[in-house]
């Protein structure tokens, strides 16, 4: 029992690391990253520091960041246009795609 504790804890970890390095990129390329999240499903706890929300979600099964303007069909604020996903230049693209894995 204790041992699949650990590796569930272990697992979560991963996936807050891993989706910390999307958000990182994100905000370093320029792009608002608008929630941060642990798990999927009905929203358990979270808060909001500047212009993201930071939160668990009931199935920690994943993980996402969401940064505005990730498809071309997604309506922005004409103000946020310039810190959209598809805005920004293809390196900077790159980058966020692979800081998950690279963390």
């Amino acid at each position: 029992m204790a041992m699949t504790i650990a590796i569930a804890i272990g697992l979560i970890f991963t996936i807050m690391l891993h989706e910390a390095g999307h958000l990182i990129a994100a905000k370093r390329g320029g792009m608002k990253a608008t929630e941060f999240f642990v798990g999927f499903g009905p929203r358990l706890w979270s808060f909001r520091r500047g212009e993201t929300e930071y939160g668990i979600k009931a199935i920690p099964a994943g993980g996402y960041v969401r940064v505005i303007g990730m498809t071309n069909l997604e309506e922005v604020e004409p103000e946020d246009e310039a810190r959209t996903y598809r805005s920004a230049p293809y390196k900077r693209k790159m980058v966020m795609i692979l800081a998950g894995v690279t963390v």
